[in-house]
């Protein structure tokens, strides 16, 4: 990612404004400069790239069947076309830099501390991020993430405005006592739905993991589709 794009893209997160019900989470359009995100479009890999994330270990192989997930490592990433490969290798190396991730432990480092307490700057954090498609069918039911993230963000990359309802939900359970620690997705049935992230082009969906960041994605019944984004994790390492 060109210094430029990327100072643009640090200045979005550092000046968004963040909600703090039910829990910490922000929305913020034009992430990127116009003209590198239609260059982030063009270089978005082929569906064949992709494999589902019912083969790789991390969920029942029962489910999730309509998730394709693409991680910005390893074998499969090393597999794309040179282009993509040489894209999307800078893309990573810049979201991984010890620049952002000191950008975003100063932007959240109030929510942050409320969860670790005083010495939250004494922990290591890392990240991850990966690329996904989800197709028709596809749901999650709400649920906080996995415990080991610290914070989520989920960039946006449809083409058009047409795909504006299929965003990410903010929930909030009917039994206001409840937590959860991130293990379990839960039935729709037991939560209000309070907002929906537009899935808009160019924008961003974050918020900081807790035990009530209840979000989900309800099941999309648009026949055809390709919900394409990109999953990014900022999480401590607890080891």
């Amino acid at each position: 990612m060109e210094k430029d794009v990327f100072q643009h893209v640090m200045d979005k997160l550092v000046k968004a404004e963040i909600q703090s019900s039910p829990f910490t989470h922000f929305y913020i359009q034009n992430v990127f400069p116009k003209e590198f995100y239609q260059e982030l479009l063009a270089n978005f890999p082929e569906t064949s790239s992709f494999k589902k994330l019912s083969q790789t270990g991390k969920v029942d192989p029962r489910t999730y069947a309509e998730r394709l997930v693409l991680p910005l490592q390893g074998e499969s990433f090393t597999e794309l076309p040179f282009g993509q490969l040489l894209f999307w290798s800078r893309f990573n190396e810049a979201i991984n830099s010890d620049e952002w991730h000191a950008m975003l432990l100063g932007k959240f480092g109030l929510q942050i501390r409320e969860r670790f307490g005083v010495h939250y700057d004494r922990l290591r954090f890392s990240s991850t991020a990966e690329l996904v498609q989800d197709s028709t069918n596809y749901s999650i039911g709400p649920h906080t993430d996995h415990p080991i993230r610290v914070l989520t963000l989920l960039f946006y990359f449809p083409s058009s405005k047409e795909q504006s309802h299929l965003g990410t939900a903010v929930y909030q359970p009917l039994d206001e006592s409840l937590e959860c620690e991130g293990f379990t997705h839960h039935p729709f049935q037991g939560f209000k739905k309070l907002y929906t992230a537009p899935f808009l082009p160019n924008s961003l969906f974050g918020f900081i993991r807790s035990n009530r960041s209840f979000h989900g994605r309800e099941v999309i019944l648009d026949k055809g589709i390709e919900r394409n984004l990109m999953n990014y994790y900022l999480q401590w390492n607890h080891k």
